[in-house]
């Protein structure tokens, strides 16, 4: 898991450095070629090296120890810079549709040509970032993703408008195509802000089936039942249930907690606490 941590840092690293370069140069392209779709993408990109800087320093403050006083650590970093990664995704969203706007109703004259170049020049460099943060799962990573994401999506939107505007001198192509880039962006960021906000609230994980866990456990020789179950996704990305198992023997408990753990992992569940209450147990109040 260390080591994830480590390679999910570096990737973001060079996602950072690839954006800051290639930024600067899309702002000044988008200003000479009187682009909204490249002005729309560079401040996209703007956005990101804050938004990959936020993600690198989370990483970074996660991977430190824990200790009494924080006896989960500090993964919850992660969670958190994601969140503020998806409403940043938002606000940009609300830019790129209040310019949009106002370039349909006062349009600019778009040089198509300077608008491809550079627009052909950061879809190379948006897929070098990706391939650097892909196949990484926690959640501070896929938000950095989604940022550079919506860079690729900001480059290719400005390739189309080039060619459409080299082709017929259609200038609208260019605010129309930017409303796109945002309805994309703004799905992504409720997808990010929805899933950190349940993981926050210590919700049931999607993949987790309780009724499948019960079904489980009564399965099992000598247990009469389940309850206070309660199963969540640690800082770490991994899959804990805490419970009570009521069973019919003590004895049996060892045989019991084995199985019980071996198919728990076979669920996708690998951090399991479990609470053996004999019969006659007084669960309601938890006493035995």
């Amino acid at each position: 898991m260390v080591h994830d941590h480590h390679a999910s840092d570096s990737s973001l690293r060079i996602a950072l450095v690839l954006t800051s370069g290639y930024a600067f140069i899309e702002l000044a392209g988008g200003l000479w070629a009187h682009s909204l779709a490249l002005l729309a993408d560079a401040g996209h990109m703007l956005s990101d090296i804050a938004a990959l800087s936020l993600a690198s320093i989370a990483n970074r403050i996660a991977m430190k120890p824990a200790h009494e006083g924080m006896s989960y650590g500090f993964g919850q970093a992660r969670v958190l810079a994601a969140q503020l990664n998806g409403l940043g995704l938002w606000l940009l969203c609300g830019w790129i549709i209040w310019e949009a706007v106002h370039r349909l109703m006062e349009p600019n004259q778009v040089k198509g040509g300077i608008l491809l170049a550079v627009a052909l020049l950061g879809l190379l460099i948006n897929l070098g970032s990706l391939y650097a943060l892909h196949g990484h799962h926690d959640l501070n990573t896929r938000a950095a993703f989604w940022h550079v994401f919506g860079d690729m999506l900001g480059s290719l939107t400005a390739i189309i408008a080039g060619i459409v505007i080299l082709l017929t001198e259609w200038y609208p192509i260019d605010p129309i195509l930017s409303f796109v880039v945002a309805a994309i962006l703004a799905w992504g960021g409720w997808k990010l802000i929805r899933e950190t906000t349940l993981h926050l609230m210590v919700a049931t994980p999607a993949h987790v089936d309780l009724q499948q866990i019960h079904d489980l456990f009564r399965s099992l020789e000598g247990v009469r039942g389940l309850h206070h179950i309660h199963v969540w996704v640690l800082p770490s990305g991994e899959t804990a249930i805490s419970a009570h198992v009521e069973i019919t023997d003590m004895q049996a408990w060892a045989s019991v907690l084995s199985t019980a753990n071996e198919r728990l992992h076979a669920m996708g569940i690998t951090h399991a606490t479990l609470q053996p209450e004999p019969q006659g147990c007084v669960h309601q109040t938890s006493v035995c």
